[in-house]
């Protein structure tokens, strides 16, 4: 893995050009595909026929690499994620105990497992179980363009493609090219140094040629108590450091309470016998959970509300650090006029660190105490002598904060080997290629700070409190402990995932027949995929000795996939009275999968050039995915979703302050919270003050493919007016529609919640065994929630649809009268109208549509738009681009018509780039991110929670770069 060493960066960058080009005009591929087809063909992403002048019939969007620099991004994810196409996914801001610092797209907001990403119309190799690629294990000084195709391309590609294709379009360097980046906050923190090589050049006389390219990345963390945004969170847990006495189903007397309770002048009653209780230093109790009492402690990061004492973030990060390598290399030989030989590697090594506060024991890790033990207060032994069952262990939940943040190192390493060779047969204009690709991902997840419940227990439950094991013994409702104890409770975890992908694929193209309105064209070909999946965790993970981490077993799975298909191109009418030329595109594919069988997928696009200038377009594509090995294949993971607040009218329905309970439903509502498993005597007492619930996340065996069904319709405007005005003006308007069946997909478990008490009808006649009630667990010490399953189901469905609107204009001046020199400005804007984002959870269930909404793991506002000016010269380029997102409602107005939980408003980011080129072959380029140094709206009213992917956390952003060629 890589070493800790820090490379000293000075300077990067590119050239500086629009947002993106023209809607649907595509450069020549760089691909042996393009390479292996007749002179001046090229491939457009979403065909395999090359023809001349091919421009595409599905909506495509395309990004070149000085567009890409002018972002101010290191990364490829950070640059796409600001087209209104892609809603974030995984991120440099995803720092969870299952983040492992990978980079992916989620275009449609549909999730990056249902959009292809290819590098030349090939596969890469994925990087974890999802089967999803980290498009960072590309070194971006290589990626020539981006081409992003919307709606379904199954037909053509094969799995995957429902919401769309990202295809990365590698460039030709000839001779030397070095470029380094340095990226910093304007408050002097989360810097990013990024250092690129790229060398080309050719052999043999000119029929071989070898392109090569490294780059390197060293990413700064960010603590989120840095940003004053993030210090607003008011607690994320009710598992303080200090240990407490939660007495669940075996509470003391109430008059007990009362009566311990009186001596600090607290009156009966307000210290309810289900309370937690906790010990001051002095020796005194304190109450926590439906009011405060009687604390005296300022243990730091424990928050007092009044209401109950919560724990605040304290070490988690709002960027986590990331050191990476990626290389990559390519080489081509011509053997001979009809003949091309080719091969390629690319190899990516990186570490990133994702943090947590210490453990929590909560729920399924609770320590018992026995009554027994030294280190039992004096104050509290007469509630433990009043409870039902004095002789009962005392049950005791704290947080571990003696042991430190649970830190989690992701080394990771991901390579793949192709080749193949492609060629003519003969002087027929028909050409082939047949390659072959091997890769493999290996994800090493090393946990610092786990604590083993069994070393804990064998601590508290010694005669001597433990002291014989460790110096001082083991003191359960003290905050500290000596070193020897927290040595002796934690320790290091480690987890491996493997994932292997190995493909074989022959592709044939070329004209068939000459038609009256032009050349038909045709292409066929046969793949052949295997995928496999492994997980090895630690033993202490597999018997669930770990404190906050679910039970795992170790698991592994492939899947395996043969298929054929075919496609035509039919030119239909040509020059022509309102047609200057219309073709249609043909497509089948039939793909026989191991687990589900025998699956057909289809397509047919309309072309029709109405004159010069005027085109309409568009289509219907039937599209399949089939489950992926992580979806059919993944252990128990445990995860921590947001369900928001009783007081924004989310949080727990069996919380006795909610809506649900005080509604006219109520003791219906306490039925389903007991059958699920909350202790009878807690049911009128129990209060939830958390957000974040336990959940596990499933592997489901019995899962089929998803089918999708895509209609696009759009035209494209590029009038040739004489006019300098208008000479340089292009527009495209494009709508899609795309509508998924048998969606693989979880249920959040805030939808389950709201669907299983009611919330939106679904549940009327309150039924425990209701399907989404039987997704909720609960302890059965404390009534909360600790079991919530989400596994991967087939449920109903998607149905998304919407408008993509593409601008392109430019001007010389000097042509319009306003100079003479090479000045020329610009404007660019791609814009995003959704119409609508229905879901439906379970078949025959009706949909719910989730457009304008933000939360519930999406964020979906209906407009949503990127807006670049440019002003430049031959020497100089100034850009200044706007960013717009839509306001939005929360998503928990959609499943709970009660909930008064606050949506975001409209959010307008401004950046600002520079570059000039001081000397030939040589450019420097200096950009401001987040010019007004925005922070970012709170979602589901949470304070210091946000969509970190969709809005900047971390303010005004400033980088320098530079390239040199040589």
């Amino acid at each position: 893995m890589l070493d800790n060493r820090k490379l000293t960066l000075a300077i990067s960058a590119s050239v500086i050009s629009l947002l993106s080009a023209p809607a649907s005009a595509q450069d020549e591929s760089d691909g042996e595909a393009a390479a292996a087809a007749p002179a001046q063909e090229i491939v457009v992403t979403g065909s395999r026929i090359s023809r001349r002048d091919f421009e595409a019939s599905s909506p495509i969007v395309t990004l070149g690499s000085d567009a890409v620099s002018a972002t101010g991004s290191v990364t490829l994810e950070g640059a796409l994620n600001q087209l209104p196409q892609f809603t974030a996914d995984s991120t440099a801001f995803s720092n969870d105990l299952n983040s492992t610092g990978q980079a992916t797209l989620n275009l449609r907001g549909l999730g990056a497992q249902r959009n292809l990403v290819l590098l030349d119309g090939r596969r890469l190799q994925p990087s974890n179980s999802s089967q999803v690629i980290d498009i960072n294990t590309l070194p971006t000084i290589l990626i020539g363009g981006t081409e992003i195709i919307s709606g379904g391309a199954s037909a053509v590609y094969g799995s995957d493609a429902i919401s769309g294709v990202v295809n990365f379009k590698l460039r030709q360097i000839d001779g030397v090219e070095i470029s380094g980046q340095n990226t910093i906050t304007s408050r002097g923190d989360g810097g990013i140094r990024e250092i690129s090589l790229g060398a080309g050049t050719r052999f043999a006389d000119g029929r071989g040629r070898v392109t090569a390219g490294v780059s390197y990345t060293d990413r700064d963390a960010i603590n989120i108590n840095s940003r004053a945004f993030f210090r607003e969170n008011r607690g994320v847990s009710s598992t303080i450091p200090l240990g407490l006495f939660t007495p669940g189903a075996n509470a003391p007397d109430q008059a007990a309470v009362d009566a311990a309770f009186a001596a600090y002048g607290v009156a009966p009653g307000s210290v309810p016998a289900s309370s937690s209780i906790g010990i001051n230093p002095d020796g005194t109790l304190f109450s926590t959970g439906r009011g405060v009492y009687n604390y005296r402690d300022d243990i730091p990061y424990v928050l007092n509300t009044g209401t109950a004492l919560l724990a605040t973030p304290q070490l988690t990060y709002s960027q986590i650090p990331l050191e990476r390598i990626s290389t990559f290399g390519r080489a081509t030989f011509e053997a001979s006029d009809s003949l091309t030989l080719f091969v390629q590697g690319l190899y990516t090594d990186y570490t990133s660190t994702t943090i947590a506060d210490a453990a929590p024991n909560a729920g399924l890790w609770t320590m018992r105490v026995p009554v027994t033990s030294p280190f039992i207060p004096d104050a509290l032994r007469p509630l433990i002598d009043a409870r039902a069952n004095p002789a009962a262990p005392v049950v005791v939940t704290k947080r571990y904060s003696e042991v430190g943040p649970r830190r989690t190192d992701h080394e990771a390493t991901t390579w793949q080997l192709l080749g193949g060779a492609s060629g003519k047969f003969g002087d027929s204009g028909i050409s082939w290629e047949l390659y072959g690709s091997t890769g493999k991902s290996v994800v090493d997840d090393i946990a610092n700070g786990s604590v083993f419940t069994d070393r804990v227990q064998t601590l508290v439950s010694a005669a001597d409190g433990g002291a014989s094991i460790c110096a001082g013994g083991y003191d359960p409702f003290s905050a500290t402990n000596s070193p020897e104890c927290v040595a002796y409770i934690s320790g290091v975890t480690r987890n491996r995932t493997e994932t292997k992908q190995d493909v074989v694929e022959l592709n044939i193209q070329g004209g068939l027949a000459q038609l009256p309105a032009g050349e038909m064209r045709f292409a066929v070909g046969a793949g052949y995929r295997r995928n496999e999946f492994s997980f090895d965790p630690d033993p202490q993970q597999v018997t669930g000795n770990v404190v906050a981490i679910a039970r795992t077993s170790p698991t592994a799975g492939s899947t395996r996939a043969i298929e054929g298909y075919a496609e035509l191109l039919v030119p239909v009418l040509h020059d022509m009275f309102a047609v200057q030329d219309l073709t249609l595109d043909f497509a089948y594919r039939y793909s026989d999968y191991k687990q589900s069988g025998g699956v057909s997928t289809y397509k047919v696009d309309v072309d029709w050039t109405v004159t010069d200038g005027v085109r309409l377009r568009g289509g219907y594509q039937r599209a399949i995915r089939a489950p992926n090995v992580g979806e059919l294949y993944t252990a128990t993971t445990g995860l921590y979703p947001t369900i928001g607040l009783i007081a924004n009218g989310g949080g727990d329905p069996c919380d006795i302050r909610s809506s649900f309970r005080t509604g006219s439903n109520g003791a219906d509502v306490r039925d389903i919270c007991v059958a699920q498993g909350m202790p009878d005597a807690i049911a009128d007492v129990y209060v939830n003050n958390v957000a974040q619930v336990a959940a596990y996340l499933s592997g489901n065996e019995n899962l089929k493919p998803e089918k999708a069904d895509t209609y696009t319709i759009g035209a494209v405007l590029s009038p040739r007016a004489a006019s300098p005005w208008l000479s340089g003006f292009r527009a495209s308007v494009d709508y899609y529609n795309i509508a998924i069946d048998d969606a693989i997909a979880v249920i959040p478990v805030s939808v389950s919640l709201n669907k299983c008490f009611n919330g939106d009808g679904s549940n009327p006649g309150y039924d425990a065994a209701n399907f989404y009630c039987a997704l909720i667990g609960r302890d059965a010490g404390t009534g909360g929630i600790t079991n919530a399953l989400q596994p991967y189901l087939n449920l109903g469905g998607y149905r998304t649809a919407g408008v993509d609107v593409q601008l392109d204009w430019s001007v010389r001046l000097a042509d319009v009268g306003l100079g003479d020199g090479s000045g020329r400005f610009g404007i660019s804007s791609v814009i995003n109208y959704l119409d609508k984002f229905e879901i439906q959870n379970l078949p025959d269930s009706p949909f719910q549509d989730f457009a304008d909404t933000i939360g519930s793991g999406t964020t979906l506002p209906r407009w949503r738009s990127t807006t670049s000016f440019t002003y430049g010269t031959d020497s100089f380029n100034a850009l200044l681009r706007w960013r717009h997102i839509g306001a939005m409602d929360d998503a928990s107005m959609v499943t709970n018509a009660a909930s008064t939980t606050p949506g975001v408003k409209a959010y307008d980011y401004f950046d600002l780039s520079l570059r000039v080129d001081p000397a030939e072959r040589f450019s420097v380029r200096f950009g401001v991110n987040n010019l007004f140094d925005k922070t970012p709206p709170v979602v589901s009213g949470v304070p210091g929670t946000t969509d970190a992917g969709t809005y900047d956390v971390l303010g005004r952003t400033y980088y320098l770069s530079a390239t040199a060629r040589f």
